[in-house]
This record gives structure tokens, sequence and C-alpha cells, in this order.
């Protein structure tokens, strides 16, 4: 069988059921995640044998640096047909037995030359006996390499590897490239990378490689056509279109683009709708020959007026399907230059969506029709993040973040309950930092380097491991969990607080006095710190690792003393006036029920000055990020105020639905401009386009409409024993399922006059207690026996299968 690595995920997915579990037989799920309900498939493709050529270059780097590359080879005869593929970044110049052949030359409207491969037939100029390949290539700023292949009849003969020679001389002898030149004193050139690997991984193919598809193809994602939906602006210039009114939602439709003449300046464009955010790549299938510039957006203005990683030319050829690389978007916009056809362009428009195969096991809906799009949009954020890793966001960084993984990871563990993807970059995050050393050696940094985000990775573990309950996995983990524990224990002070003492980056949150090296920073790290310890102590716990157990949960307990001798306000009993400390003293358990109780009042509350000294809520952008607002919301839902946490779910997150969302955005500001909304959103400390309109940390709202407002969570590993404490705020009903390891549990809570009705059906293997606020509690209309009472609620152990647990309110 393929891919024995993957065997495993590909047949545990495969045995999913392919039905997803949805809010109702009649409902559709308002969703808008086109693989949605797609079968999971059986197994990946068999790629083609991995290709050996190598990305080469000289042993030194520098920019604007142009060098000399060569490989002598012999032939026993001449070929019957011989090409010759070959790309360099940034330029090069080709000569074949001194000959000068073909080159490549930068182009202002694209970026991104290097990926265009250069396909040349070179059987005229290969002939029995000695033979000469030889290039001049440029590096102009950056990234430098140079990748070639020869085959010569239908079998790779030349490859670019060490064995090719090197010159960085400024000026080589003019017989340089000629078939008898003497290259002895040259040095082997050094091989910076394979084909698809170093800096060029994941660019979004080379276009025209042989195959290159096969050979980067990653066994564990699939991919899917997708047409776009609409054309939202058609502007013929010069030139004229046929077919463009028909071609939506209809991904083999043909466009038939007339070009103007070499010399017009108005030129034909197009900009396609796909209608939601997607995450691939745009495919041409070019029927005629042509040019075509495609830029990309996530929203409108950025495919026109600053396409995410620049225009990008694509040459079309009969046969060859062209494509940009792989990003995420919305909108498409694409322009034909005049004088590059003498003939009209014929083509087809789609895109090669790509996606990890999950089923949507849990589901969420509510009296609240905004609400239940909330769940399922935060749902869809998180599946576009799942790609090579899990990642911050398709579009940018394209990276491993555990910031937005505590977040994002939570979502596919109360939707997807996804193993392999969260333990492969769970771990992958934490390997980042070890530096190859054993993991009972301290690491050489915090995780991507944020002292807080050490703290996320342990809390992420915690969650995943409470969910899934992968024994197997978490022992795995002991070492690098001891490790980074001890680290983390060399910055506090003397005080016992955390004070930066390794001088790293304490990021909390992309708001002033918060963004470096500040008091508040450090007192929020240490909250977040308390909550690390405590989580660790647990899955010591779950290891059986009773001894190191007892050590973070005494040292949790130093933390906490710490915090609350130090770090309150004792004028008002909270933790200053801001809402990330604030948010973190009650997620963290550090804050007592009397400074819960002020920082509710006083800072949380959405009247409170520091939301915005408007009181608008959410009023302008610094105050916080949708990253922090899960803490935020979370927070004020642990302090008992749900119908206050949901104005803020419906002003804020909802606010970027009014906008034209579909998945959750990096940063927003609801009294920013409307029209070119875009442009002002902050991410980054940057302001524009750079942010991104779906990022995995914004995408809190799922989490906290299963874990706070259904109540269900689990308190063990591998939901061996769970809490359904259902609060419905302002709602009047609430349903939704949470995947376990031993099926669904199902929950529905409804509010009548003074009765609140809770229907749970429980798995068999999960032990589940029902919380629920007033007296006169039943079940299955006898009264509840072995009633234990906690901050104001009754709360009963069900039996597995269905039950009905009612309380008069």
């Amino acid at each position: 069988m393929p891919y024995p690595k993957y065997a495993a995920l590909w047949m545990t997915l495969a045995a999913a059921t392919l039905t997803p579990a949805a809010p109702g037989a009649s409902k559709t799920p308002p969703t808008v995640d086109p693989t949605y309900g797609l079968p999971i498939p059986k197994q990946p493709k068999a790629p083609a044998a991995v290709s050996a050529t190598q990305w080469i270059w000289a042993d030194t780097k520098t920019d604007n640096q142009t060098i000399s590359l060569r490989r002598a080879f012999d032939l026993k005869a001449a070929p019957k047909k011989a090409v010759l593929y070959l790309t360099a970044d940034d330029f090069f110049t080709l000569f074949v037995n001194g000959r000068q052949i073909d080159q490549s030359v930068p182009d202002p409207n694209d970026r991104d030359v290097w990926k265009r491969v250069h396909r040349i037939d070179v059987t005229p100029y290969l002939r029995a006996g000695k033979n000469a390949l030889a290039a001049r290539v440029v590096n102009a700023g950056g990234d430098a390499g140079f990748l070639a292949q020869l085959e010569i009849d239908g079998q790779a003969a030349i490859l670019t590897d060490t064995s090719w020679k090197v010159s960085t001389d400024a000026t080589p002898p003019a017989d340089w490239s000629a078939v008898d030149f003497d290259a002895d004193a040259w040095k082997p050139a050094a091989a910076i990378a394979p084909l698809s690997g170093g800096v060029w991984a994941n660019v979004g193919g080379l276009q025209g490689w042989p195959g290159y598809e096969a050979v980067t193809a990653v066994p564990y994602l699939a991919h899917l056509t997708l047409p776009f939906a609409r054309v939202a602006d058609a502007h013929p210039g010069a030139g004229a279109f046929a077919g463009a009114d028909n071609l939506a939602n209809h991904s083999d439709a043909v466009l038939t683009v007339t070009p103007p003449p070499a010399g017009a300046t108005d030129v034909p464009s197009l900009l396609l709708d796909f209608g939601k955010e997607i995450a691939g790549r745009v495919r041409i299938e070019p029927l005629t020959s042509g040019t075509v510039i495609v830029g990309t957006g996530e929203s409108d203005d950025e495919a026109l007026k600053a396409p995410w990683g620049g225009p990008h030319s694509l040459i079309l050829t009969p046969g060859n399907a062209s494509y940009t690389p792989y990003s995420a978007f919305r909108y498409v916009r694409l322009t034909f230059p005049a004088g590059t056809a003498q003939d009209p362009i014929r083509l087809r428009v789609s895109c090669d969506h790509k996606y990890y195969p999950v089923e949507y096991k849990g589901w969420f809906d509510c009296s609240d029709a905004l609400l239940t799009k909330l769940w399922y949009t935060g749902a869809y954020t998180a599946h576009l993040c799942m790609q090579e890793d899990i990642w911050d966001a398709p579009k940018r960084d394209r990276a491993r973040w555990i910031g937005d993984l505590h977040v994002s990871g939570e979502v596919i563990n109360n939707v997807f309950a996804d193993k392999f993807l969260m333990e492969q970059t769970m771990t992958r995050l934490r390997d980042d930092v070890q530096g190859g050393r054993p993991n009972t050696e301290l690491p050489n940094n915090h995780v991507n380097t944020i002292p807080g985000y050490s703290c996320s990775w342990i809390c992420t573990l915690a969650d995943f491991h409470r969910h899934l309950g992968d024994y197997a996995y978490l022992k795995s983990q002991h070492d690098a969990l001891i490790s980074l524990l001890e680290y983390m224990r060399g910055e506090l002070d003397e005080r016992g607080l955390f004070a930066n003492k390794l001088g790293k980056w304490p990021f909390v949150d992309w708001s002033p006095e918060f963004d470096g090296d500040h008091p508040m920073a450090r007192a929020t790290t240490h909250l977040f710190y308390v909550k690390a310890a405590r989580e660790a102590a647990f899955l010591l716990r779950e290891m059986n690792d009773a001894p190191s157990a007892a050590k973070y949960d005494a040292w949790a307990d130093t933390l906490t003393a710490a915090a609350r001798q130090y770090l309150p306000d004792a004028a008002t009993d909270t933790y200053g006036n801001r809402l990330q400390e604030n948010a973190m003293a009650v997620y963290s358990d550090v804050a007592t029920p009397a400074q819960q109780t002020a920082i509710y009042s006083k800072v949380l509350t959405p009247d409170s000055p520091s939301w915005d000294k408007s009181g608008a809520l959410l009023g302008n952008n610094p105050v916080l990020s949708p990253y922090y607002g899960n803490y935020i919301i979370a927070a004020m839902s642990q302090t008992g105020h749900n119908a206050d946490t949901l104005r803020v779910l419906r002003d804020y997150w909802g606010g970027m639905l009014a906008e034209g969302a579909t998945t959750f955005w990096e940063g927003y500001d609801p009294k920013l401009p409307k029209e070119h909304f875009h442009q002002f959103l902050q991410a980054d400390n940057i302001t524009g386009m750079n942010a991104s309109l779906c990022h995995g940390w914004s995408a809190g709202p799922t989490n906290l409409l299963t874990e706070r407002i259904l109540g269900v969570s689990p308190t063990s590993g591998g939901f061996q024993t769970a809490e359904i404490i259902p609060d419905l705020g302002d709602l009047t009903w609430a349903e939704g399922a949470v995947p376990t390891p031993h099926g669904l549990l199902r929950v529905r809570a409804a509010r009548a006059a003074s009765q609140l009705t809770v229907t749970v059906t429980v798995p068999q293997g999960v032990s589940a207690t029902v919380g629920v606020p007033g007296s006169g509690v039943t079940i299955n209309g006898r009264p509840a026996k072995s009633i234990q009472s906690k901050d104001g609620r009754s709360f009963v152990p069900v039996a597995a299968g269905k039950s009905i647990v009612v309380s008069q309110i």
C-alpha cells in the first residue's frame, strides 16, 4: 500500500461516516465549506518517483550576484529527442555546446518569473561524443538557485547536482561555455535543496516541470475543482469578451478574449468572484496560446490593487494547464496584455481547492440563526487552516503558530476530532525549538520564541488530550513537556513573577503595552504561566507521573500566590483597567471570586470604557485582536454573563459577517469604513491588505458556543468523564453534538416559562454529569438523586443513552 506512514490515517478517515451529523434532519447547516459532506478519499494516489534534481548554486550567495555553471557529458550517439527543463531564481542565460539558446528575463508584471519553467528542444544542438550545458545565472536578491533536467529519449539523463562546476568570477573566460573548456579549477556546485524543498517548498508549483505535481503532492491532502460564482466586473477595454456572462458556476465553460493590438493601453480585464474564501490556486486551462496576468485577493480591493504575492504572468500553451502559487482568496482578476496573441484566446478558469479531508462530526444550532452561522464560520475558518500543517492562515503566514492553534485546535477538537494533523503540528512546533537535541535537555527557546506561546503549547496539548485521549502520543511528549516547564522557570525573578529574564518577545496581543516587553505584557504572561503549570500537572497525572505532577501543582500554587500578591490593583480589586490582563486573570483561575465580580463590573462588561473610550463595542482595533477576544469571551462567560458574551459575539464576529466575511478575519474594527474595508484593517502592527481574512486565531466563537452555551466539556483524557452545563444566556434553546472517541455526545437545552429541559444522549464509555440551575430537578420524570450543588447549580450524573433532565428556574 502506498504511503505506509499515512496508511493508518487514510484508513481511519475512509472508515468515517460519510454523511455529516446535521442540526436536524430537515435543516441545511449554514456553512459555505465546499467540502462539507464529501466522502473521505480511501487513500491518496501514488506519486511518481521523486526526482533527484537539486537546486544548486555557489557555496556563497550574495545579492546582485552572477555565477557561471556548466556540466560536461558524453553521448554514445546523437539523441533522437532531447528536451531540457530549466529555471533559475532569479534569471538565467543558457548555452549548449557554446551556443546561446535561451534566457529568462525580468517581468515588471511578475515577481515569480522563476516559477515559469522553460522547456527547450535541444535535439539539434547535441551530438555524439562530448557535450556541455552551461548557464550564466543571476541572483537579483534573496534566495538563489538553478534547476535543470535534461531528458534524452524520454529518460532523465542530466540533473543539476554537485557534479556541476561553478565559478563566481564576474567575467569568465571567453570560451567558458564551449565543449572543450577545462573547468577542473572550478569548484563543485553546492546543492541547496531538493526539487520541492528548502525555500522552494510549498510555493505553489513550478509551472511546466515534468511530474512536479506528483513529486510535491501531500498525501494527506485532497483537491477539488471549484468554479467561480459570478463575474464581478468585466472590462473589455480595447479588446473584446465572448462567453463571460455564461461562465459562472461552470468550471468547464470557455471564455474567449480578443486582446488588443500591441501598443494599446486599455486592456481587457475580468474580476471573478468565487463567492467565498477558498484555499488553493487559480487553474487556467488554455485552448489557444496567449498570455494572461492573474492577481488574487481575499477581497476585491486586494485582487484589483495589491494582489497577494503580486500579479502572476502565465504563458498559455494549449494542453498545459497553468497555475498561480497556492494561497487563499475569494477574488481573481484576469488581465490580457496588448499584443500577446494574434488570435482570440480561449481558456477555462477554475480553482484547484486544496483541503484536508475531515468529517463535520460536531454540530451546533440555536434559537439565533446568526450565532449558528458564527459557529459554522469558525469551523470553516479552522478547516481552511488545515493544510500541510495546521497553519495560522492559508494566505499569510502559512506557518505553524501555537497561539493560533490554541484557538483553532480546540475548534478542530470540537468539530472534527482530528488526531493526525493536530499531533503532527504540535510535535513540529515543539521540535522546532529543541534544536535536534534530546527532549530531556532544555529547548533553545520558547515555542515560536514567545513565552506565552510556551503556555499555549501546554494548554493545547491538554485540550487535545481531554478530547481525544491518545495516551501513547501524550507519553511521547513527556520529556518535551518537562524540559519546556524547566525552561519557563528560568524566566522568574526573586518575587516569583515572570520577568522576561531571557530577553524574549513577551507578545500577548496586537495592542499597546501587550505587543512588547512592557509590565502589562509580563503580568499577563505570568497569569498564563499559572494556567499552563496547572494544565501540565493534569497531563503528568494522566501519564501516571505523580511526583512530577505534584511538583508542578506546587509551582502553580506558588505562581498563583505571587500573582495575587503583586499584580492586582488594590483600589479596584481588578488587574488593571485593560481587557487582556483581566481576562487572563479569570481564565487562569487566579482571580478570586470577589475579584471576578469586580473585574466583570469594571472591565469586562461590554459597557465598560475598557472596551473603547467612546463606549462602542470593540471600537478600535488597538484595544484587542480577535485572537485575544477568544480569552475575553471565555472569561466573560466564566464569570456568569453569557447574555453579554453573546452580545459581543453578535456585534464583533457578527459584524464581520455583516461586512461580507465567509471566514473570520485576523483583525477587525466595527467602526472602520465599510467601503474598501480591507485597506483599513490592522494586523501585525500593519494597516492594510496584509491582514488575513481567514485566520485560525479568530475562530473562538465556535468553542464558546459549544463549551459555554451548550456547555459540553471533557474533564479527563479521551472524554472518559464530561460535564454538561448549558447556559443559554438570552437564547431560548440550543442543541448540538460533540465528537468523543466513544461516539457523539448530543445535547439539547430549551427554556420555557420557568423550566429548563436538558436532553442528553451520552455514548457508552463516557461518564457524564449535567449541571442545571434551579430546583426540583428530575431525570426522566423522576426526582434526581445524588445531587451535588456548586455555584448555584445542581449536578446530577446521567447514564449512557438518552436522559432528560428538567429543573425549575
